[in-house]
């Protein structure tokens, strides 16, 4: 994978960023002025001190945190939409979808509605984190391509995501 810089992001961008030695990456969608929405799980770092940028405090929930919160000290990386179903299979998991993907002011409208909503649910590592938020920011469909890479899901990842775009589809044209 590769980094992406801060001066190339565009507010309604999918970002991500690893944690634990990249056993996992942390999804969020980049809103304009070094400011992220995404969604949090529960932490043990919740004795920490605000930010003093953005006056973030870690704890569980959808936040709009700096950039600097975002990535905690990791790299940045973009995530990508409208990929071959091959390049899904053999790219990492949690870095990429096949799905086609909303217009940048549609993303960060949806960001910014889930956020004051506080209407995404609780946080849950297999069946809500925050790389289903991102990607229901961006396609309207939460799924986590992460989680199944995981347990080397990714080409039933890829069927399931074909047959259910599919029928997501025929109901919706």
């Amino acid at each position: 994978m590769k980094t992406v810089r801060i001066d190339a992001l565009r507010p309604g961008d999918h970002i991500f960023s690893d944690r634990k030695s990249r056993l996992y990456f942390h999804h969020g969608i980049y809103v304009g002025d070094q400011m992220v929405i995404h969604l949090m799980g529960p932490s043990k770092t919740y004795n920490l001190k605000p930010c003093q940028r953005c006056g973030f405090k870690p704890q569980a929930g959808i936040f709009k945190t700096c950039l600097d919160c975002f990535l905690n000290g990791h790299s940045l990386y973009r995530y990508e939409y409208d990929v071959s179903y091959l390049k899904l299979v053999f790219k990492r998991s949690g870095s990429c979808s096949i799905w086609d993907c909303r217009p940048a002011n549609q993303v960060v409208e949806t960001a910014y509605r889930l956020l004051e909503d506080k209407s995404f649910g609780s946080y849950n590592f297999f069946l809500n984190n925050c790389e289903d938020f991102a990607v229901y920011c961006k396609t309207g469909m939460a799924m986590s391509n992460q989680t199944a890479g995981l347990f080397g899901f990714n080409l039933v990842g890829a069927v399931g995501y074909h047959a259910t775009k599919g029928i997501y589809e025929a109901f919706t044209n």
